[in-house]
């Protein structure tokens, strides 16, 4: 047999764990909403753990299970800005300008091999171009693969890329370039 108080006394810890994980001082929480909210899902939490309950019946460690899941979004987070128990379910992002990139986001575009490469000399809009050509949209890296996949492959798109320039040049004067 438990008592009271030794039941409270784990309550209250596992209590201090969890506003801990959501960033909160367990001895300095905003209202009193948000005490007693963290003091259910903490008590919910501990139905769940508990052996006994768990031997005679896993219907009350279900039904725990799942009201501690619909208390989570309630329950009080420092990082939070909304309201101090609710939450809403559709966050919307700002807006993002052109003009508050910074030149600095080359790093954000995926282009692959060619990433390191000395031709950009720093210069975004070529980077952007560059990323766009490769299949990407504004502010996207490429769509395309730019990495070669082994060294056969490259050794195989070099050779066809020598075929046609030597063909194009042996043709040159006969029937255009582009034949």
């Amino acid at each position: 047999m438990n008592s009271l108080k030794s039941a409270m006394k784990e309550l209250q810890a596992t209590a201090a764990q969890l506003a801990e994980s959501r960033g909160l001082q367990p001895d300095e929480l905003p209202c009193h909403k948000d005490a007693l909210l963290i003091l259910a899902a903490a008590a919910l939490k501990n139905i769940e753990k508990d052996e006994n309950i768990f031997l005679s019946s896993s219907e009350i460690v279900a039904a725990a299970k799942s009201a501690r899941h619909m208390l989570r979004p309630y329950l009080p987070c420092l990082l939070r800005e909304e309201g101090k128990g609710e939450m809403r379910a559709d966050k919307k992002r700002g807006r993002v300008n052109a003009h508050d990139n910074n030149s600095d986001d080359d790093e954000n575009e995926d282009l692959g091999q060619y990433s390191h490469t000395k031709v950009f000399d720093g210069n975004a809009k070529k980077r952007a171009k560059f990323a766009r050509l490769m299949g990407g949209g504004k502010g996207e890296g490429s769509h395309h693969n730019t990495f070669a996949a082994d060294a056969s492959t490259i050794k195989r798109i070099n050779g066809e890329l020598e075929d046609q320039f030597n063909t194009a040049l042996s043709r040159l004067g006969k029937k255009g370039l582009g034949a």
